[in-house]
Protein backbone atom coordinates (compact mmCIF):
# COMPACT_ATOMS: atom_id res chain seq x y z
CA UNK A 1 0.00 0.00 0.00
CA UNK A 2 1.68 3.49 -1.17
CA UNK A 3 0.22 6.49 0.61
CA UNK A 4 -0.64 9.98 -0.65
CA UNK A 5 2.35 11.65 0.12
CA UNK A 6 4.71 9.25 -1.54
CA UNK A 7 2.50 9.52 -4.93
CA UNK A 8 2.82 12.82 -4.83
CA UNK A 9 6.70 13.08 -4.53
CA UNK A 10 7.30 10.40 -7.11
CA UNK A 11 5.02 12.53 -9.18
CA UNK A 12 6.89 15.70 -8.61
CA UNK A 13 10.12 14.64 -9.13
CA UNK A 14 9.29 12.40 -12.43
CA UNK A 15 11.33 12.92 -15.56
CA UNK A 16 9.45 15.09 -18.63
CA UNK A 17 8.21 13.13 -20.87
CA UNK A 18 10.67 12.34 -24.09
CA UNK A 19 10.33 14.93 -26.92
CA UNK A 20 10.10 13.48 -30.40
CA UNK A 21 12.56 13.69 -32.73
CA UNK A 22 12.14 16.74 -35.06
CA UNK A 23 13.89 17.26 -38.53
CA UNK A 24 14.83 20.93 -39.57
CA UNK A 25 14.33 22.27 -42.45
CA UNK A 26 15.54 25.54 -44.09
CA UNK A 27 15.51 28.80 -42.70
CA UNK A 28 14.30 26.86 -39.19
CA UNK A 29 11.35 25.57 -40.34
CA UNK A 30 9.96 22.37 -38.24
CA UNK A 31 9.69 20.18 -41.42
CA UNK A 32 8.26 17.06 -39.45
CA UNK A 33 5.93 19.15 -37.33
CA UNK A 34 5.26 21.12 -40.41
CA UNK A 35 4.72 17.88 -42.42
CA UNK A 36 2.05 16.60 -39.90
CA UNK A 37 0.41 20.11 -39.90
CA UNK A 38 0.12 19.69 -43.58
CA UNK A 39 -1.78 16.70 -43.77
CA UNK A 40 -4.76 18.46 -42.51
CA UNK A 41 -4.95 21.57 -44.56
CA UNK A 42 -6.18 22.35 -47.88
CA UNK A 43 -4.17 21.59 -51.38
CA UNK A 44 -4.01 25.21 -51.48
CA UNK A 45 -2.26 26.03 -48.51
CA UNK A 46 0.10 22.72 -48.85
CA UNK A 47 0.69 24.21 -52.75
CA UNK A 48 1.76 27.18 -50.86
CA UNK A 49 4.00 25.82 -48.40
CA UNK A 50 5.93 23.65 -51.03
CA UNK A 51 6.44 27.11 -53.34
CA UNK A 52 7.85 28.57 -49.70
CA UNK A 53 10.33 25.88 -49.49
CA UNK A 54 11.38 26.02 -52.77
CA UNK A 55 12.12 29.66 -52.82
CA UNK A 56 14.16 29.22 -50.04
CA UNK A 57 16.48 26.62 -51.02
CA UNK A 58 16.67 28.34 -54.63
CA UNK A 59 17.86 31.26 -52.52
CA UNK A 60 19.98 29.12 -50.53
CA UNK A 61 21.19 27.57 -54.04
CA UNK A 62 22.27 31.29 -55.78
CA UNK A 63 23.90 32.14 -52.51
CA UNK A 64 26.43 29.38 -52.66
CA UNK A 65 26.52 29.63 -56.45
CA UNK A 66 27.71 33.40 -56.50
CA UNK A 67 29.87 33.01 -53.67
CA UNK A 68 31.73 30.33 -56.27
CA UNK A 69 31.48 32.64 -58.82
CA UNK A 70 33.22 35.37 -57.06
CA UNK A 71 36.17 33.06 -55.97
CA UNK A 72 36.62 31.90 -59.45
CA UNK A 73 37.10 35.58 -60.90
CA UNK A 74 39.27 36.49 -57.85
CA UNK A 75 41.19 33.50 -59.08
CA UNK A 76 41.35 34.83 -62.64
CA UNK A 77 42.68 38.12 -61.19
CA UNK A 78 45.17 37.19 -59.23
CA UNK A 79 46.45 34.49 -62.25
CA UNK A 80 46.46 37.53 -64.86
CA UNK A 81 48.54 39.65 -61.90
CA UNK A 82 50.70 36.94 -61.28
CA UNK A 83 51.37 36.69 -65.14
CA UNK A 84 51.52 40.39 -65.89
CA UNK A 85 54.08 40.97 -62.74
CA UNK A 86 56.49 37.96 -64.74
CA UNK A 87 55.94 40.02 -67.58
CA UNK A 88 57.02 43.49 -66.49
CA UNK A 89 59.71 41.40 -64.39
CA UNK A 90 61.23 40.32 -67.45
CA UNK A 91 61.21 43.72 -69.43
CA UNK A 92 63.00 45.03 -66.96
CA UNK A 93 65.42 42.47 -67.40
CA UNK A 94 65.67 43.28 -70.69
CA UNK A 95 66.00 47.00 -69.90
CA UNK A 96 68.64 46.34 -67.49
CA UNK A 97 70.62 44.11 -69.84
CA UNK A 98 70.42 46.57 -73.03
CA UNK A 99 71.61 49.76 -70.25
CA UNK A 100 74.55 47.40 -69.12
CA UNK A 101 75.12 46.32 -72.01
CA UNK A 102 75.76 50.26 -73.69
CA UNK A 103 78.11 51.39 -71.53
CA UNK A 104 80.07 48.61 -72.45
CA UNK A 105 82.55 48.22 -76.03
CA UNK A 106 80.24 45.67 -78.48
CA UNK A 107 83.63 43.90 -79.26
CA UNK A 108 84.10 43.14 -75.65
CA UNK A 109 80.86 42.08 -74.94
CA UNK A 110 80.75 40.06 -78.01
CA UNK A 111 84.04 38.48 -76.70
CA UNK A 112 82.44 37.05 -73.91
CA UNK A 113 82.26 33.72 -73.29
CA UNK A 114 78.26 33.70 -72.43
CA UNK A 115 78.04 35.95 -75.31
CA UNK A 116 79.32 33.09 -77.63
CA UNK A 117 77.60 29.95 -76.08
CA UNK A 118 74.36 32.10 -76.78
CA UNK A 119 75.09 32.79 -80.09
CA UNK A 120 75.97 28.72 -80.39
CA UNK A 121 73.18 27.86 -78.96
CA UNK A 122 71.01 30.15 -81.31
CA UNK A 123 72.84 29.32 -84.43
CA UNK A 124 72.01 25.59 -83.92
CA UNK A 125 68.17 25.95 -83.39
CA UNK A 126 68.25 28.98 -86.12
CA UNK A 127 65.24 27.83 -88.90
CA UNK A 128 64.91 27.11 -92.16
CA UNK A 129 62.05 27.50 -94.67
CA UNK A 130 60.44 24.65 -96.87
CA UNK A 131 60.06 26.03 -100.47
CA UNK A 132 56.74 25.86 -100.86
CA UNK A 133 55.22 25.16 -97.54
CA UNK A 134 52.99 26.01 -95.60
CA UNK A 135 52.40 25.63 -92.06
CA UNK A 136 49.29 24.74 -89.68
CA UNK A 137 48.60 25.35 -86.11
CA UNK A 138 47.94 21.41 -83.87
CA UNK A 139 46.30 21.55 -80.66
CA UNK A 140 44.54 23.64 -78.35
CA UNK A 141 44.61 27.44 -78.44
CA UNK A 142 47.11 29.18 -76.47
CA UNK A 143 49.84 26.51 -73.91
CA UNK A 144 49.26 22.94 -75.58
CA UNK A 145 49.06 23.89 -79.70
CA UNK A 146 52.08 23.88 -82.16
CA UNK A 147 52.96 25.12 -85.28
CA UNK A 148 53.52 22.30 -87.89
CA UNK A 149 54.35 21.37 -91.41
CA UNK A 150 51.44 20.70 -92.71
CA UNK A 151 52.30 17.74 -94.85
CA UNK A 152 51.14 14.70 -93.27
CA UNK A 153 47.79 12.74 -92.98
CA UNK A 154 47.10 9.31 -92.86
CA UNK A 155 48.48 8.14 -96.28
CA UNK A 156 51.66 9.21 -95.60
CA UNK A 157 52.31 9.05 -91.52
CA UNK A 158 52.31 5.47 -90.00
CA UNK A 159 51.28 6.94 -86.55
CA UNK A 160 52.14 9.67 -83.84
CA UNK A 161 53.59 9.45 -80.55
CA UNK A 162 52.95 11.83 -77.96
CA UNK A 163 55.06 12.02 -75.13
CA UNK A 164 53.94 13.94 -71.95
CA UNK A 165 50.55 14.40 -71.53
CA UNK A 166 49.20 15.96 -68.32
CA UNK A 167 45.27 16.73 -68.87
CA UNK A 168 46.12 17.77 -72.22
CA UNK A 169 45.30 15.86 -75.36
CA UNK A 170 44.44 18.34 -77.94
CA UNK A 171 47.20 18.20 -80.00
CA UNK A 172 46.77 14.58 -80.10
CA UNK A 173 42.83 14.74 -81.07
CA UNK A 174 44.19 17.27 -83.71
CA UNK A 175 46.27 14.03 -85.67
CA UNK A 176 44.05 11.49 -84.71
CA UNK A 177 41.21 13.59 -86.75
CA UNK A 178 43.12 13.43 -89.68
CA UNK A 179 43.07 9.75 -89.46
CA UNK A 180 46.40 8.88 -87.63
CA UNK A 181 46.56 6.34 -85.07
CA UNK A 182 48.25 8.53 -81.69
CA UNK A 183 50.36 6.29 -79.32
CA UNK A 184 50.46 8.64 -75.72
CA UNK A 185 52.52 7.88 -72.82
CA UNK A 186 52.77 9.59 -69.57
CA UNK A 187 53.83 7.63 -66.47
CA UNK A 188 52.76 10.45 -64.04
CA UNK A 189 48.90 10.25 -64.77
CA UNK A 190 46.96 6.84 -64.58
CA UNK A 191 44.68 7.73 -67.66
CA UNK A 192 43.76 10.25 -70.62
CA UNK A 193 41.11 13.53 -69.76
CA UNK A 194 39.57 12.30 -73.02
CA UNK A 195 39.28 9.11 -75.40
CA UNK A 196 39.11 8.58 -78.93
CA UNK A 197 39.11 5.62 -81.03
CA UNK A 198 42.73 6.32 -82.49
CA UNK A 199 44.56 6.43 -78.85
CA UNK A 200 46.68 4.57 -77.51
CA UNK A 201 47.94 4.99 -74.32
CA UNK A 202 50.28 3.62 -72.26
CA UNK A 203 51.29 4.86 -68.58
CA UNK A 204 54.79 4.59 -69.75
CA UNK A 205 57.69 7.26 -69.80
CA UNK A 206 60.42 7.84 -71.97
CA UNK A 207 63.62 7.95 -71.08
CA UNK A 208 67.38 8.00 -72.13
CA UNK A 209 70.68 7.10 -69.68
CA UNK A 210 68.33 6.98 -66.76
CA UNK A 211 65.92 3.47 -65.92
CA UNK A 212 63.80 3.30 -63.63
CA UNK A 213 60.24 1.82 -63.34
CA UNK A 214 57.69 2.74 -65.62
CA UNK A 215 60.46 3.76 -68.05
CA UNK A 216 61.53 2.96 -71.42
CA UNK A 217 63.64 3.99 -74.20
CA UNK A 218 62.22 5.73 -77.07
CA UNK A 219 63.91 2.97 -79.46
CA UNK A 220 62.02 0.29 -76.84
CA UNK A 221 58.79 1.78 -77.15
CA UNK A 222 58.87 1.45 -81.23
CA UNK A 223 59.66 -1.87 -80.82
CA UNK A 224 56.69 -2.72 -78.31
CA UNK A 225 54.45 -1.05 -81.38
CA UNK A 226 56.05 -2.65 -83.84
CA UNK A 227 57.51 0.57 -85.44
CA UNK A 228 61.02 -0.17 -85.23
CA UNK A 229 61.24 -0.05 -88.65
CA UNK A 230 58.96 2.48 -90.02
CA UNK A 231 60.19 5.50 -91.18
CA UNK A 232 57.11 7.52 -91.74
CA UNK A 233 56.36 8.64 -87.91
CA UNK A 234 55.71 12.09 -86.32
CA UNK A 235 55.86 13.07 -83.12
CA UNK A 236 55.71 15.45 -80.09
CA UNK A 237 57.20 15.99 -76.91
CA UNK A 238 57.26 17.75 -73.61
CA UNK A 239 58.81 16.36 -70.78
CA UNK A 240 59.91 19.08 -68.51
CA UNK A 241 63.91 18.71 -69.36
CA UNK A 242 64.08 15.23 -69.82
CA UNK A 243 64.22 15.38 -73.89
CA UNK A 244 68.24 16.20 -73.37
CA UNK A 245 68.02 12.59 -72.13
CA UNK A 246 66.30 11.00 -74.40
CA UNK A 247 68.04 12.52 -77.61
CA UNK A 248 71.29 12.16 -76.17
CA UNK A 249 70.91 8.43 -75.63
CA UNK A 250 68.45 7.49 -78.95
CA UNK A 251 70.70 6.44 -82.09
CA UNK A 252 70.57 8.85 -85.12
CA UNK A 253 68.39 6.29 -86.98
CA UNK A 254 65.83 5.73 -84.39
CA UNK A 255 65.78 9.95 -84.31
CA UNK A 256 65.59 9.55 -87.91
CA UNK A 257 62.24 7.73 -88.20
CA UNK A 258 60.59 10.75 -87.50
CA UNK A 259 59.59 12.75 -90.28
CA UNK A 260 58.51 15.88 -87.93
CA UNK A 261 59.36 16.79 -84.36
CA UNK A 262 57.89 19.18 -82.33
CA UNK A 263 59.61 19.22 -79.18
CA UNK A 264 59.39 21.71 -75.81
CA UNK A 265 63.28 22.60 -75.07
CA UNK A 266 63.68 23.27 -71.28
CA UNK A 267 67.05 25.11 -69.36
CA UNK A 268 68.07 26.82 -72.83
CA UNK A 269 70.97 28.24 -70.47
CA UNK A 270 74.03 29.39 -71.99
CA UNK A 271 75.68 30.05 -68.07
CA UNK A 272 74.69 26.49 -67.05
CA UNK A 273 77.65 24.57 -65.75
CA UNK A 274 79.95 22.97 -68.28
CA UNK A 275 78.46 19.40 -68.27
CA UNK A 276 75.24 20.37 -68.77
CA UNK A 277 75.97 23.15 -71.66
CA UNK A 278 78.08 20.67 -73.08
CA UNK A 279 74.74 18.08 -73.44
CA UNK A 280 73.08 20.83 -74.85
CA UNK A 281 74.90 21.72 -77.41
CA UNK A 282 76.11 17.65 -78.51
CA UNK A 283 72.33 16.93 -78.23
CA UNK A 284 70.78 20.15 -80.26
CA UNK A 285 73.41 18.95 -83.07
CA UNK A 286 72.91 15.32 -83.11
CA UNK A 287 69.27 16.52 -84.13
CA UNK A 288 70.70 18.56 -86.51
CA UNK A 289 72.44 15.80 -88.16
CA UNK A 290 68.91 14.26 -89.62
CA UNK A 291 66.65 17.28 -89.05
CA UNK A 292 66.41 20.79 -89.39
CA UNK A 293 64.63 23.62 -87.30
CA UNK A 294 61.98 25.11 -89.53
CA UNK A 295 60.14 27.02 -86.53
CA UNK A 296 60.21 28.24 -83.21
CA UNK A 297 57.96 29.92 -80.21
CA UNK A 298 59.11 31.05 -77.02
CA UNK A 299 57.18 30.30 -74.21
CA UNK A 300 56.73 33.10 -71.94
CA UNK A 301 56.03 31.32 -68.61
CA UNK A 302 60.34 31.47 -68.40
CA UNK A 303 62.88 33.68 -67.87
CA UNK A 304 64.59 34.91 -70.73
CA UNK A 305 68.86 35.64 -71.26
CA UNK A 306 69.35 39.34 -72.90
CA UNK A 307 73.66 39.41 -73.81
CA UNK A 308 74.06 42.53 -76.63
CA UNK A 309 71.71 41.84 -79.16
CA UNK A 310 70.72 38.25 -78.80
CA UNK A 311 68.19 37.33 -76.52
CA UNK A 312 67.36 33.42 -75.61
CA UNK A 313 64.44 32.40 -73.77
CA UNK A 314 64.93 29.29 -71.71
CA UNK A 315 62.07 27.53 -72.30
CA UNK A 316 61.50 27.21 -76.59
CA UNK A 317 58.70 24.89 -78.56
CA UNK A 318 60.88 24.03 -81.61
CA UNK A 319 59.19 22.49 -85.02
CA UNK A 320 61.90 19.46 -87.04
CA UNK A 321 61.51 18.61 -90.07
CA UNK A 322 63.71 15.65 -91.73
CA UNK A 323 66.71 17.06 -94.07
CA UNK A 324 66.40 14.01 -96.36
CA UNK A 325 62.42 14.35 -97.15
CA UNK A 326 63.50 18.24 -97.99
CA UNK A 327 66.66 18.29 -100.22
CA UNK A 328 67.01 21.04 -102.09
CA UNK A 329 63.76 23.25 -100.48
CA UNK A 330 65.62 23.75 -97.33
CA UNK A 331 65.70 27.89 -98.14
CA UNK A 332 66.67 30.69 -95.95
CA UNK A 333 64.18 31.64 -93.34
CA UNK A 334 62.62 35.09 -94.17
CA UNK A 335 59.39 35.01 -90.93
CA UNK A 336 59.86 36.65 -87.79
CA UNK A 337 58.86 34.65 -84.89
CA UNK A 338 56.35 35.15 -83.83
CA UNK A 339 54.34 34.17 -86.81
CA UNK A 340 50.43 35.11 -87.61
CA UNK A 341 49.29 31.54 -86.68
CA UNK A 342 51.04 31.24 -83.38
CA UNK A 343 49.50 31.85 -80.02
CA UNK A 344 50.99 33.36 -76.83
CA UNK A 345 50.93 31.24 -74.04
CA UNK A 346 48.65 32.44 -72.09
CA UNK A 347 45.52 34.62 -72.73
CA UNK A 348 46.34 37.91 -71.20
CA UNK A 349 49.93 37.58 -72.05
CA UNK A 350 51.70 38.94 -75.31
CA UNK A 351 53.73 37.09 -77.17
CA UNK A 352 57.22 37.32 -77.38
CA UNK A 353 59.74 38.75 -80.20
CA UNK A 354 62.01 36.41 -81.51
CA UNK A 355 62.78 37.92 -84.55
CA UNK A 356 63.97 35.77 -86.93
CA UNK A 357 65.76 34.12 -84.14
CA UNK A 358 69.36 34.81 -85.77
CA UNK A 359 72.33 34.77 -84.48
CA UNK A 360 73.66 37.35 -86.62
CA UNK A 361 73.13 40.89 -85.74
CA UNK A 362 70.38 40.09 -83.21
CA UNK A 363 68.44 38.27 -85.88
Amino acid sequence: MVCVGTLARRSSFAPPPPRPRQAFGVQGVHCMSAARCLRHRPQSQRNWFMKAMLRALLRFGRRLLGTEQILQAQRQQLEYQRQMFGELRQQLLRANSLLKYSLVDPEKVRGSAVYQRCAEIISLLMPMDVAGGSYVRVGRKFDGGYVMLDNFSKDNVAAAYSFGISNDVSWDEAIAARGISVFLFDHTIDGLPRQHPQFHFAKLGVTGYQRGENLETLGGLLKKNAHAASNNLIMKMDIEGCEWDVFGAAPADVIGRFAQIVVELHGLCPAAPDPQYLLLVNVLKKINQTHQCVHVHANTNCDRLWVGDLVLPELLEVTYVRRSDFQNKLVANTRRFPTEIDQPTFEHMPDFELASFSAVGGG
